[in-house]
């Protein structure tokens, strides 16, 4: 069950990435340039995990010690190269979480207190409008002008798009049924 889920996720985080690649103009434009390989990274980084879960668990399920061995050894040199790159890592980090932000005009998980009782926020917590982060502070971001929270926002989100999703997921489900009962064979055939 824990490779569907890594396998759900790394198509999910291919998702992301594509997302960010149709409407990359606008975010490159915000970033000015900062970060210019963001969409392909979650592009890599999700096939990546999709390959990783389809090797352990097609090895789990068929008992392959070559594609369970195969999951290891990539797993291993993952974990060490991010291991030795760990600096790196918190300025991706922030780098994505201010581009999530700014994509769906959110801040923090629940609100911006996420950060603490701090006076500025970073630019990704408010709108793009300049006047209406301008008329505060000087053009500083703040709890007071700062967008709602990212988990309410992703809520609303999914309460959009929730049911063409689900029919998505089903029709491609009956389809996977069909195709594997008409491959499937009868037991007096065994």
């Amino acid at each position: 069950m824990s490779f569907l889920c890594l396998q759900l996720l790394g198509l999910a985080i291919i998702g992301i990435g594509v997302a960010f690649l149709l409407n990359w103009t606008v975010v490159k434009d915000e970033l000015k340039s900062q970060l210019t390989v963001a969409p392909w990274v979650f592009i890599v980084i999700g096939a990546i995990m999709f390959v990783i879960a389809f090797f352990g668990c097609c090895g789990a399920i068929r008992e392959s010690h070559c594609m369970v061995v195969t999951e290891g050894i990539v797993t291993s040199v993952h974990g060490l190269f991010n291991k030795r790159k760990s600096d790196n890592v918190d300025k991706a980090t922030e780098s994505i979480i201010n581009n999530l932000q700014q994509q769906f005009s959110c801040c923090g998980s629940d609100g911006p207190t996420d950060y603490g009782a701090v006076l500025t926020l970073h630019d990704s917590c408010c709108a793009r409008d300049p006047s209406i982060i301008g008329s505060v502070l000087g053009g500083k971001c703040t709890i007071e002008n700062a967008n709602p929270g990212c988990a309410s926002t992703l809520a609303k989100l999914y309460e959009k798009w929730n049911k063409p999703i689900a029919g998505v997921a089903i029709g491609v489900a009956c389809v996977e049924v069909r195709m594997r009962t008409q491959r499937a064979p009868t037991i007096g055939r065994l």
